[in-house]
């Protein structure tokens, strides 16, 4: 085992790792461009736009191509590492064991994840970048042509899915969409619009979810007075109702259902939530967020609570979370935009909620750092212990934060008013 060449064998398994993460953006780049965006390219006279055009006429068999390249290059990792862990002379089991924990990293974190994200965020630059490697892998497969159709003789094609089908037509669709899209007087907005539609089959729930450090809830214990109270400030209409922990869901508060019981009367003000809350839905983090839409409207359902893989909440979504992913962020006549840091007193700013700590302590002369959050609205939650809702008061590292107006459909606070204070005080409440 000694005379295994590790100074040959660690290099060429870099060297395969890259040409494996060049080849899941070049593929990913190729499989998310239309004929319509490639036309647009080519107009445009971008470099090797021209060249990128063949190869999305032939888009199947480049993406094939591409992804065979990918597995011979993942199999020479795999095979270089095993022989690299197998000359430190350790028991089998171990070389086994070690190797497969460190290919499936490299495979899942350079090869895939990375890679498939760079080509989502910039599918144009990333197919034009690397299509000379496209072309390279497209000609060496048309080496085993004559194989393929011997084999297709013997395996004829199995006929097509449901999920085939759909992908197919989806990508026909938005085919057609970025045609349309070209014609006079069609706008861009209404081009992406369309596009959004499309892409909610492929957007996971997890994806559009509130997650759960932004969930507004109520303890099943709280009076219905307490239940309005927080109606009020929060913006809401529907509020989960939790027990001992946000795992625990007991149900959906409506804000009918209280302002109903209280109506009746008023003596209902002292009663628990539990009392006028809803059954809850629940839905797997992974479901696709067209198919929830479409389940939600059959069942006129406009809150779910989202459950990871391992069954706890890992957030909440809403109808109208779904629809902001085809038209785009929805506000209201009294949403504001986003405010400029501005110093309203002497040691007092008003700064945004995502404003930087540290620029913060910089504005009011102090060295302020956690470890745990980095804007000025993550601080004051770990002070509360809670998310913060507009009047919302804490002190914490030598600051009186007081939150104030919500915006957005989703509520949350836009601004927070910092004050220096003389020493550090116990975090408030």
């Amino acid at each position: 085992m000694g005379s295994i060449p590790l100074g040959f064998l660690i290099p060429i398994a870099v060297v395969f790792v890259i040409i494996a993460a060049i080849l899941v953006a070049a593929e990913s780049s190729v499989a998310r461009l239309s004929r319509a965006a490639v036309d647009d390219l080519v107009e445009d006279g971008e470099k090797n736009a021209k060249r990128l055009a063949l190869l999305v006429e032939e888009r199947r068999r480049t993406v094939l191509s591409a992804r065979a390249g990918r597995i011979a290059m993942q199999t020479g990792v795999a095979v270089t590492t095993t022989i690299a862990f197998a000359a430190t002379g350790w028991p089998w089991w171990a070389v086994l064991l070690i190797s497969l924990l460190v290919n499936w990293i490299v495979s899942y974190t350079i090869i895939s994840v990375l890679p498939q994200q760079v080509a989502y965020r910039n599918p144009e630059k990333t197919a034009l970048l690397f299509v000379g490697l496209l072309e390279f892998t497209l000609g060496f497969s048309r080496l085993g042509a004559p194989a393929v159709r011997l084999l297709r003789r013997f395996l004829p094609a199995p006929a097509q899915t449901e999920a085939e089908a759909r992908a197919e037509m989806t990508e026909e669709m938005r085919e057609v969409v970025d045609q349309v899209g070209e014609t006079e007087g069609f706008e861009d907005e209404d081009r992406e619009m369309l596009r959004s539609v499309f892409e909610l089959g492929h957007t996971y729930v997890r994806e559009v979810m509130v997650p759960r450090t932004d969930m507004v809830t109520i303890r099943e214990d709280a009076t219905l007075e307490k239940a309005i109270n927080l109606f009020v400030r929060s913006g809401y209409s529907r509020i989960p109702v939790i027990g001992e922990t946000p795992d625990d869901i007991v149900g959906i508060m409506y804000f009918k259902d209280v302002v109903s019981r209280v109506n009746a009367s008023s003596d209902n003000l002292v009663k628990p939530v539990r009392d006028v809350c809803r059954d809850a839905r629940f839905v797997p983090e992974m479901r696709l967020a067209d198919d929830e839409l479409r389940h939600m409207q059959q069942e006129r359902v406009h809150i779910v609570l989202v459950v990871d893989e391992w069954g706890g909440i890992a957030g909440l979504l809403t109808i109208e979370d779904l629809i902001e992913e085809i038209v785009g962020e929805v506000n209201d006549e009294h949403d504001r935009n986003v405010v400029e840091p501005a110093e309203i007193a002497p040691g007092t700013w008003r700064v945004p909620a995502r404003f930087s700590v540290i620029e913060l302590g910089e504005l009011l002369g102090l060295e302020i750092e956690d470890e745990d959050v980095d804007s000025v609205g993550g601080l004051l939650q770990k002070a509360l212990g809670k998310v913060p809702l507009p009047g919302a008061k804490a002190q914490a590292l030598g600051l009186e934060l007081l939150a104030e107006e919500a915006i957005g459909r989703r509520r949350q606070v836009g601004t927070i008013v910092a004050t220096k204070v003389e020493e550090n005080p116990v975090e408030g409440s």
